[in-house]
């Protein structure tokens, strides 16, 4: 998955496109109720087309193309979120979400769902883990949960001949012996740097290292280059035997604290955004400017959603249980190209206009982040860094 997949997923599709977003379990026996509460939504979805006026079969298709994206699951190996999309045509999807928190919904509309999995991606980090050891040191790939070994010219990487440690007292000798160990490992450490700084020219990563701590030390002592700027964080412990699986896990902490870290600075940009008044707060702003190309950075809360409509470029945003907000009676969602005649329901509905917030700001160059719910209360649960 990457930035032009989640574009592509995004465009209008002929509808019904189908959205089936459910949060799942890594383990027993909270993930034996994820393969049952996938089959309720889906007859809910069932159910909910034949409120629709569809050409004939188009739903019972949609419907097939859902339950082949079903088929697709292996429920012993989900993560913390699971999300299907179909649409007329046979396109199917499925995708397995970790490290992201969803709100349970089904959404029927022109277009697919694709904000989770842009939480999804802001999350799948790629990364360089660099494993230390003198015979070899080895190279892991990361994406995410995922990890390979690099192998190719400059990866793994050995000392060819180990110089044995100092024997006895600190006679001439030994420490002429000595010196030589230490100059053969600076030059090992140095040509570590030069191969990995190669592949950083390609790919520019964050690179966390993993060793003994003695290791650790004397990568931290002589290395200033590229690798000390790359350096994200360390892994302490001999793991030059470990299997990519291994490391991955090995990892996860640091990856997560990183996450951490993005999620605190985004926050902390609200005050300089708000003191050069280039600060906009609550969905309705926020949706408008954006449309406008203003929103620089928008931040939103993990699984913040509302149903809203649409009239004369201004957003209308309803209450869960469908009513506006102020108060006004709910009206049953309608058709994608019908409107409401009612003043106070006036307008296209929109199924969640988060989805729709961060695709417009996506669509302008801008940047969308994720934050733990309630770390934006004081701002209606969405906030935006403007350009101007």
């Amino acid at each position: 998955m990457d930035a032009a997949q989640l574009a592509r997923l995004h465009e209008v599709r002929p509808f019904p496109a189908v959205s089936i977003i459910m949060p799942t379990h890594r383990t027993r026996p909270e993930r034996q109720q994820d393969r049952i509460r996938l089959k309720v939504l889906l007859d809910e979805t069932r159910q909910r087309l034949t409120d629709y006026e569809l050409d004939h079969g188009v739903a019972d298709e949609v419907m097939r193309n859902l339950e082949k994206a079903a088929e697709q699951v292996d429920f012993e190996r989900t993560a913390e979120a699971l999300v299907l999309f179909a649409a007329y045509g046979g396109e199917t999807h499925a995708f397995v979400l970790p490290g992201v928190t969803v709100s349970e919904r089904v959404i029927i509309d022109d277009t697919f769902a694709t904000r989770d999995l842009l939480a999804m991606l802001e999350r799948t980090w790629s990364y360089y883990v660099l494993v230390l050891s003198e015979q070899p040191t080895r190279l892991f790939s990361g994406e995410g949960e995922r990890c390979t070994e690099v192998t190719n010219a400059l990866f793994p990487l050995s000392l060819d001949e180990t110089v044995p440690e100092e024997q006895g007292g600190p006679t001439p000798a030994n420490r002429v012996q000595n010196r030589i160990q230490v100059d053969r490992k600076q030059q090992f450490v140095r040509q570590i740097e030069r191969n990995l700084t190669e592949l950083l020219k390609r790919d520019d990563r964050p690179v966390i290292a993993v060793g003994v701590n003695r290791a650790l030390a004397f990568l931290r002592e002589h290395t200033n280059g590229r690798i000390a700027e790359a350096m994200i964080g360390t892994v302490e412990g001999a793991y030059e035997k470990a299997t990519p699986a291994e490391i991955s896990r090995l990892v996860a902490p640091v990856l997560h604290g990183e996450n951490r870290n993005v999620r605190e600075e985004a926050l902390a940009g609200i005050d300089d955004a708000r003191s050069g008044r280039r600060f906009a707060a609550g969905l309705e702003e926020c949706w408008e400017l954006a449309h406008q190309g203003r929103v620089k950075q928008l931040l939103v809360e993990d699984t913040f959603f509302a149903p809203s409509r649409t009239h004369e470029g201004r957003l209308h945003v309803l209450s869960e249980g469908g009513a506006v907000e102020g108060g006004a009676a709910p009206a049953p969602e309608l058709g994608l190209n019908e409107e409401a005649t009612d003043e106070a329901f006036r307008g296209k509905f929109v199924n969640d206009a988060v989805d729709d917030l961060i695709e417009a700001v996506l669509r302008h160059d801008g940047h969308a982040t994720f934050v733990n719910d309630g770390s934006l209360s004081a701002h209606n649960r969405v906030a935006a860094i403007l350009r101007y």
